[in-house]
């Protein structure tokens, strides 16, 4: 089975999953593929997020780029799905025929069904299919696009032989120059046998030799939170290596029987995709821990050996003597990593019964203080939520003082609720030493910098942070909100826009375009990302409709007077935030009425507080001598 795409004959990298998402979408070309479709279909006999579905997208955009007119090929339909929208064509041609000698024709012509193209441009492509597809679209002929694409169904006429060609770099460890930086990601294990699929093995683990590496001198590696994507048994190691921009990729699998578990791993050389090492390892599997430190101890070593690299002595303390509580804890930190209140209130109860179980659990007590940090940033009462991470977080560094997780969740609470903004600096550093490689450490450190107005380190913070997950969709939105406040509006806007390709479905990001052309004097395209919005939320066409009668109207200035209407009747009802009121009132020019929201918001120790320095939408304030007296009250002055 072929399984490629190629362009002008080259063949693009593609992930077996991207693969099939793109064929699915190029059999339905032009017409609506809803993401339920796309998981039912791609991932029939296993059970994956939401989420892997506009990532895979974003990943097929890159590949396939633009055609000559700018346009993309893959469309995303609000809330939906997605709709492939260049033209399609397919023609088929017996390849039985021969040659008057007997001889085929060409090497297309060996296969039964082929479908053939005369010329190709430089925007065309050619997809191989498995020879398991056996009907393809028809043809589109009313397209946005004139980018043709040309679906090439293989069959096999005889019995496909999988030859597994594991070639191996025998150069020696001496080569590698130990004090040359070398990047590597970890890759949750694969079970050979589906029905012995656990995570305490296929994350746990991984999670284990990340733990063991991290602080190695020399190396940096990717967190759980980058690599737990690729927990797809069928997921291509180049191609992770590739996407996360790392040297060397560790690719495992694992099998069970007896009660033992053996575990490979294959040590990939990313950049030649070779396989440069083969580590193994057995062990008894009566205790899931002891499996996963014994991984990390053996294979690291070995591992750290091929590298060049010096083993560090101090490596991290291991917390988890309950298996139940670690599975709590695994799913607990993937949902607070989404990033919205109703997903870190279920995390918090997560956390809650992890620690329940186990109540020595540090890093259980670091993961509830990162789910109320997050209730309390998405929506959720500060007074209340602040408080419960302050107890989650010296409950956990009372157990392990060394846990940089939990430094980092001291630093917010610090900053953003006691306004200890010192004293946050220390704790967000002190993070980052503790793990340079985790990029939660840096990305909640760029906010901290970046509230204190000190923007070019605040990016800098940022961007290492994205070095380090490159492909997560909260590190780039969170570029784009830092060069926003650091009014860098055109970079915000295009960075912003990116973010939207990679993740449609997340609300704030239009509204940050929103204000990011607000500020640049763009009051059409304000408007236009604003509605963008608002359609994201499900706001019906009656609503929407609204909006634009009041646009077409009175302008910006009424779209702007009607949401502060509409913000302080739900600020009566606890439904909307008073920095809500505060910022448009600044906006409209109604100072007396944005300091009184201005002092509601400071009792209720909102977010807006520690952003007096750097909001745009505050400019109008800050000749009254009141502001500079509000800001020396939360300690930013």
């Amino acid at each position: 089975a072929e399984r490629q795409l190629l362009r002008n004959g080259e063949t693009l990298p593609l992930t077996p999953k991207a693969f099939d998402v793109l064929a699915a979408l190029v059999e339905r070309g032009g017409h609506l593929v809803e993401k339920d479709e796309l998981l039912k279909s791609v991932w029939a006999d296993s059970f994956v997020e939401e989420a892997n579905v506009p990532r895979i997208v974003h990943t097929l955009r890159k590949v396939l780029g633009e055609d000559e007119n700018g346009n993309k090929f893959i469309e995303t339909v609000a809330k939906k799905g997605y709709r492939f929208v260049a033209e399609v064509d397919e023609i088929r041609e017996q390849a039985a025929q021969k040659s008057t000698n007997g001889n085929h024709h060409s090497a297309a012509e060996k296969l039964p069904e082929t479908i053939v193209t005369e010329k190709l441009s430089a925007a065309e492509f050619q997809l191989l299919p498995s020879a398991k597809v056996e009907t393809v679209a028809p043809l589109v002929k009313e397209q946005k696009h004139t980018t043709r694409f040309t679906l090439i169904a293989v069959g096999c006429l005889s019995a496909v032989f999988l030859i597994f060609l594991v070639s191996f770099n025998r150069q020696s460890e001496s080569s590698l120059n130990p004090n040359e930086p070398k990047s590597i990601a970890v890759l949750p294990l694969k079970s050979l046998t589906a029905e012995n699929r656990d995570s305490i093995y296929e994350l746990g683990v991984a999670d284990s030799l990340i733990l063991k590496l991290s602080p190695v001198k020399g190396l940096i590696v990717r967190q759980l939170s980058a690599t737990r994507q690729y927990a797809d048994v069928a997921q291509d190691a180049i191609a992770a290596g590739r996407e996360q921009k790392v040297d060397y990729i560790l690719a495992s699998n694992y099998q069970i029987a007896a009660g033992r578990i053996r575990i490979t791993s294959q040590l990939f050389n990313v950049q030649s995709g070779l396989v440069e090492e083969v580590f193994t390892e057995e062990q008894d599997k009566s205790n899931g821990f002891a499996v996963q430190d014994a991984v990390a101890a053996n294979i690291g070593q070995k591992l750290l050996k091929k590298l060049n690299r010096e083993p560090n002595n101090l490596a991290a303390k291991r917390y988890m003597p309950n298996e139940e509580a670690y599975r709590l804890y695994l799913d607990g930190m993937n949902l607070t990593d989404k990033q919205n209140i109703k997903e870190a209130r279920k995390a918090a109860e997560l956390f809650e019964q992890a620690v329940k179980l186990d109540p020595n659990y540090a890093l259980g007590y670091a993961g509830l203080a990162y789910a109320h940090c997050t209730i309390a940033t998405h929506g959720g009462n500060p007074l209340e939520e602040y408080p419960k991470a302050m107890n989650a977080v010296q409950r956990a560094l009372a157990l392990d003082e060394n846990l940089a997780e939990a430094h980092s969740n001291l630093g917010q609470v610090q900053h953003t609720y006691e306004w200890k903004h010192t004293e946050a600096e220390k704790s967000h550093r002190r993070a980052i030493e503790l793990n340079p490689n985790s990029s939660f450490a840096h990305r909640t450190y760029a906010f901290h910098l970046l509230d204190m107005g000190r923007f070019d380190e605040a990016i800098a913070e940022m961007k290492l942070a994205i070095d380090l997950d490159p492909n997560s969709s909260w590190n780039q939105r969170s570029l784009g909100t830092v060069l926003y406040f650091a009014r860098r509006y055109d970079e915000a806007i295009v960075q912003l826009k990116r973010v939207v390709e990679m993740d449609a479905n997340h609300l704030r990001t239009y509204y940050w375009l929103s204000f990011s052309f607000e500020q640049k004097g763009d009051d059409a395209q304000a408007f236009e990302w604003f509605l963008r919005g608002e359609t994201q939320r499900g706001k019906i066409a009656e609503e929407l409709n609204a909006w634009k009668t009041v646009y077409d109207e009175s302008g910006w200035q009424g779209v702007l007077q009607r949401q502060l209407e509409m913000s302080k009747e739900k600020e009566k009802k606890g439904e909307v935030k008073s920095a809500a009121v505060v910022r448009l009132s600044a906006q409209l020019g109604d100072t007396e009425q944005a300091f009184v929201y201005l002092e509601k918001s400071y009792q209720k120790r909102e977010l807006l507080m520690i952003m007096l320095l750097i909001d745009p939408q505050l400019d109008s304030l800050r000749s009254d001598p009141r502001f500079d007296e509000m800001v020396k009250r939360v300690g930013l002055k």
